[in-house]
């Protein structure tokens, strides 16, 4: 095998190296994003910013789930802590076991509340959003 050849070999596999990089830290990338929006929707439910929370619950044909915000209002959120996230393997949907505690101010009681969000990226303004319904708080 000639030097050529040898050289084209070389540039050949590096290529394909830096392609496997890239789609690696994309996929990091997408890891860190999800991270970032879930500490920001946490932080968004316990400090009553529930508009903002809100925001975050878009279906993939742009619709959001009805739900009556003002109603909220006799809830205090106390904490909301998630599991390890399953992303499929182009990071671009995860399911989230979230936890919700949340004090009744009507009744005094302390309630916990657990489900599994199904998030989604949306490619076009670059954010993770939550196709699953608004938590409801009974």
């Amino acid at each position: 095998m000639n030097l050529k050849h040898l050289v084209w070999l070389l540039a050949f596999i590096l290529c394909g190296a830096c392609a496997d990089l890239r789609e690696s830290l994309n996929i990091k990338n997408q890891a860190d994003r999800l991270n970032t929006a879930l500490i920001a929707y946490g932080a968004d439910l316990r400090w009553a910013r529930y508009n903002q929370a809100y925001a975050y619950h878009a279906h993939r044909d742009g619709t959001q789930p009805q739900v009556n915000l003002e109603r909220l209002d006799n809830f205090s959120i106390t904490s909301f802590t998630n599991a390890a996230p399953v992303l499929n393997a182009e990071a671009t949907e995860a399911e989230i076991p979230v936890e919700i505690k949340y004090f009744d101010e009507q009744y005094g009681t302390l309630r916990t509340l657990k489900e599994t969000q199904k998030w989604w990226y949306n490619e076009e303004s670059k954010h993770w959003l939550i196709e699953s319904d608004f938590p409801v708080l009974k």
